[in-house]
């Protein structure tokens, strides 16, 4: 099956957001490219809850989840940046082999910038859950070896008035209520966004090219530094 073509404009893909007012201004290339640098350490560095939210799991560890997620997701399990390019599928995967205790704003966000991407979500989600066929049984099966309580987990999906209704709804919370793990701006696509475009340098070369080096590292290490608060470059 071919991949589908998704649009790389993010103004179209973030269509949704921007008419609903939530999303001012879409930020340039090189406010992206920076705002994802700076994001790298807080999604590859698991959060000091993970052990925790897994136990219970036969594959909880994340040294073993890892491969059975890669052979599942695909390379979109190894996407770090801002998510505009990974596959309806990939995320309708992340989501359901990934477990996320509290709503998964920012994934949601992500599968409302691909077209009937919620219901088409649903849809997959449903089907794992009911086991229509051998291969959504497989992966029901897989769910409960990575996810502790994985039938619980996928409810608040797909229950009546649970996530993906409230997505649909744009009820999401304040940045602020996120985990405390994440920074706000990256609790969400919208706040990730938001945080590019106002807070970082439009153009590198409001950069000197002798500086870029310690900019760009400062933007990188930024999460080993957590007193720091972010400022405008």
């Amino acid at each position: 099956m071919a991949k589908e073509a998704l649009s790389h404009d993010p103004r179209e893909r973030l269509r949704v957001f921007l008419d609903a007012g939530l999303i001012p201004r879409v930020p340039t290339s090189w406010q992206l490219l920076q705002g994802q640098l700076e994001m790298v350490l807080y999604v590859v560095l698991p959060d000091a809850n993970d052990a925790a939210r897994y136990r219970g799991a036969r594959f909880g560890h994340p040294v073993v989840r890892q491969p059975f997620l890669l052979r599942e997701i695909g390379i979109d399990h190894l996407r770090i940046g801002h998510g505009l390019d990974a596959s309806p599928e990939g995320l309708f995967k992340h989501l359901n082999f990934v477990l996320h205790v509290d709503y998964p704003v920012y994934d949601l966000q992500l599968i409302q910038t691909v077209p009937d991407g919620l219901e088409r979500f649903r849809r997959y989600t449903r089907e794992i859950e009911d086991g229509t066929t051998p291969e959504r049984r497989r992966q029901r099966q897989l769910a409960r070896d990575i996810v502790p309580d994985a039938d619980q987990y996928r409810s608040k999906l797909i229950e009546p008035r649970g996530w993906i209704d409230r997505a649909a709804r744009l009820d999401y919370p304040p940045d602020d209520l996120q985990p405390a793990y994440l920074r706000p701006e990256f609790s969400s696509l919208v706040g990730f966004m938001n945080y590019c475009a106002a807070r970082l340098p439009e153009s590198s070369r409001a950069t000197p090219v002798h500086a870029m080096p310690g900019h760009l590292a400062r933007l990188f290490l930024r999460r080993l530094r957590p007193e720091s608060a972010p400022t405008t470059a």
